[in-house]
């Protein structure tokens, strides 16, 4: 098929000539055509021009700086506990530069817990089952929800990192622990006054949990009343309930517990907890 050129041939001459037109009109006009380029202001015109009116200006906004929440997931899930709390606002937060809030000490063969560039850093001395050494908070709570990131020393196995809620304010006893191991595993520990700690759910594998030397997991509680809800990394792993409802309020603990190895050590850093309404039933 053979297409005619002449229409084109025709806009192109008809182009051709308004652009001639145009470039005559503004060599011999006097000066440029008044106008801005996009996104310019337009030119001022020196000893003259329209006025234009006095524009207050707009007072300065001040606001108090608040740090981000430690949390950085959103609860989507309706079944969620957590639904009831502002997760971007916590009732305390801790990045441990105060060296003033956990309880710190070095006892040889044993623990030792200290401060260190802004986090709390855990050692476990020698590795055995029988005793957990934590550090503990000054700051009490009864039904709260609990969270801090724990990073892995050079771990191998079970040896694990641990949080605690309503632990003994006087004995620094007692308490409900979330515990989660170098290799991927995690279980709730009862601990009890004068008694030895009772395994309540066992080591228990998950995918959630990061694996191995220096890797960093988000540990969780949630307390209220009888029932604790167990997550790691954002995600719920585990729930129980206490019937005989032995804690009701208490401190806050985190430990190192080495299995394996000698001289274990882990740091913890943005500690946090939220007080649980009351839930109506």
């Amino acid at each position: 098929m053979i297409t005619s050129k002449k229409p084109l041939f025709a806009i192109s001459t008809l182009m051709i000539l308004t652009l001639s037109c145009t470039t005559f009109t503004r060599l011999f006009s006097g000066g440029p055509e008044p106008g801005t380029l996009p996104g310019t202001a337009p030119p001022q015109v020196a000893g003259g021009g329209e006025e234009q009116p006095d524009v207050e200006a707009t007072p300065e906004v001040r606001r108090r700086i608040i740090a981000p929440s430690p949390t950085p997931f959103y609860v989507t899930s309706e079944d969620d506990v957590r639904l009831v709390l502002d997760l971007g606002q916590p009732d305390f937060r801790d990045s441990f530069d105060l060296e003033t809030t956990w309880f710190d000490y070095d006892t040889d063969g044993t623990a030792a817990y200290l401060f260190e560039e802004g986090k709390l850093v855990g050692v476990d001395y020698e590795p055995e089952e029988r005793y957990t050494w934590w550090s503990y908070s000054e700051r009490p709570a009864g039904n709260t929800y609990a969270e801090v990131s724990a990073t892995n020393g050079d771990c191998i196995g079970k040896d694990a990192v641990g949080l605690v809620i309503r632990v003994h304010q006087q004995k620094a006893a007692g308490g409900y622990a979330l515990e989660v191991s170098c290799d991927g595993h995690w279980r709730y520990i009862r601990h009890r006054i004068g008694k030895q700690a009772e395994e309540v759910i066992g080591w228990t594998p998950s995918d959630l949990i990061n694996i191995g030397e220096e890797a960093t997991n988000r540990l969780a509680i949630w307390g209220y009343q009888r029932d604790l809800v167990f997550f790691i990394n954002g995600t719920m792993v585990g729930e129980a309930q206490d019937k005989n409802y032995s804690y009701k309020r208490g401190l806050f603990a985190l430990y190192v517990r080495a299995h394996q190895t000698y001289d274990l050590s882990a740091t913890f850093d943005d500690f946090a907890f939220w007080h649980i309404p009351y839930l109506a039933q």
